[in-house]
């Protein structure tokens, strides 16, 4: 026991400058690594968004193609949201926009599996408001209440899919989804049309530009930093960090 006591005591320890070496090992490898699992991070973010954008051109030919469909998007912002029900179709414009999203239709049809569930922008999944929602009724072609009333739900702040007629007036960054110079240099989507597309709302600014610049391509990539006018990629101005992103999904 005393000699394996005497081993214990004469065993020689790490030095203040061996420890000190250690540390500053592991901080750089700590400052080169953690940046690239960030950019992983943010790639796969990336990935998952254009993935869902082609799911989502998918859902929207099979619904273009539905029998006893009329052959064009229902608008769920802005003015002409059909609704049926007296109460429904005189609320005001902007509540029915609230309450009425494009991904709310592709899953009442059965062309969407489940809801929108991204991991980029902001991670709120639930409506403000109180009452009942806004169905889609795929018979009428029209949104609809039951009981019938003014819509009180509001989904302005969520991951979703909307719809709206072209203004081709607007720069895309303010446009709200309603405008995309695809090409880079005209005006826009053509007026006649109703554009749809992807809003991810909250969207932090290294996010929002990475998307531009792998779904528009280097030749349409905004300044960083700055608004997103070109390509299917839009924004404003990022303002304390955040944006929020409208991707061009197709216009009819």
């Amino acid at each position: 026991m005393k000699q394996t006591k005497n081993k214990l005591l004469n065993t020689p320890g790490y030095s203040l400058l061996e420890l000190v070496l250690v540390l500053a090992i592991v901080s750089i490898l700590v400052g080169l690594l953690l940046p690239k699992g960030f950019d992983a991070l943010r790639n796969a973010r990336i990935q998952q968004v254009a993935g869902t954008v082609n799911t989502l051109k998918t859902a929207l030919t099979d619904y273009l193609s539905m029998p006893g469909g009329n052959g064009s998007l229902p608008r769920t912002e802005g003015t002409g949201v059909p609704c049926s029900g007296a109460a429904l179709s005189g609320a005001t414009d902007t509540a029915k926009g609230n309450g009425g999203r494009l991904d709310s239709v592709l899953l009442a049809v059965g062309k969407l599996e489940r809801s929108l569930s991204l991991r980029m922008g902001t991670q709120v999944f639930a409506s403000t408001g109180t009452g009942n929602e806004m169905t889609w009724s795929q018979p009428v072609q029209a949104f609809v209440m039951t009981p019938d009333a003014a819509p009180l739900r509001n989904w302005s702040a969520i991951t979703r899919v909307e719809a709206r007629t072209a203004n081709p007036s607007l720069l895309p960054s303010a446009a709200l989804g309603a405008n995309f110079r695809l090409d880079g240099t005209t005006n826009g989507i053509n007026a006649n049309y109703v554009v749809a597309y992807l809003v991810i709302p909250g969207c932090p600014a290294k996010d929002a530009y990475e998307l531009a610049l792998a779904m528009n391509g280097a030749q349409m990539a905004p300044v960083e930093g700055a608004a997103s006018d070109t390509g299917v990629v839009a924004y404003a101005a990022p303002v304390n960090g955040t944006t929020d992103v409208y991707v061009y999904i197709t216009a009819i």
